[in-house]
């Protein structure tokens, strides 16, 4: 054989003894490292994350929701008692629904609150069904004041009726999503 090709030859099996072994140890583990040396692991200790305060815009929300609040609390305080007109029923509903818009306005806030816009959610849909009797109400009084028939009366008490549980529905809820919003607010800051 001449020289050249023994080399090639030599190469050649090299190589397959290289691809041999190369391959038979394949997925199996390296005992140097379990007999004789120990490996360190490092653990990592668990991190504390903080939660953010308020921002700007949660805490406007919140003051949104404050600010109706205390104008049902002043619209309560001024409200007179005597007799009950059809302009009174209709400036009723209309501070109903003017609440509901108020409420609606402020939009819907971060996930944090929204255990206090859960309850204002359901404030403005009893606002909404306050106005909507309270209109109902108004239009079955005659111009002139007076229900001509019992029937208009029935349905004049259920409509106003209605409407006062509505409003106080609602004021309820509205008073406890303020309640919950400062709650919020003390617990994030």
């Amino acid at each position: 054989m001449p020289a050249g090709t023994r080399r090639s030859a030599a190469r050649l099996v090299a190589m397959v003894l290289l691809v041999a072994l190369a391959g038979g140890c394949a997925g199996q583990r390296d005992d140097s490292t379990a007999a004789g040396q120990s490996t360190t692991s490092t653990t990592v200790a668990p991190t504390t994350t903080t939660v953010p305060p308020l921002d700007a815009k949660e805490l406007a929300w919140l003051k949104g929701v404050s600010g109706v609040s205390a104008k049902v609390e002043n619209s309560f305080q001024a409200q007179g008692s005597g007799q009950v007109t059809r302009a009174i029923v209709l400036e009723s509903s209309r501070k109903l629904a003017a609440w509901s818009r108020q409420l609606r306005r402020l939009g819907s806030p971060s996930d944090r609150l929204q255990p206090a816009y859960t309850l204002v959610r359901k404030a403005m849909q009893s606002y909404d069904k306050g106005a909507n009797c309270y209109a109902r109400a108004a239009g079955v009084i005659s111009v002139g004041g007076s229900l001509d028939s019992e029937a208009e009366a029935r349905v004049f008490q259920e409509m106003f009726d209605c409407g006062n549980a509505g409003e106080g529905n609602g004021t309820n809820l509205l008073y406890r999503a303020d309640a919950k919003g400062k709650e919020l607010k003390a617990k994030y800051g």
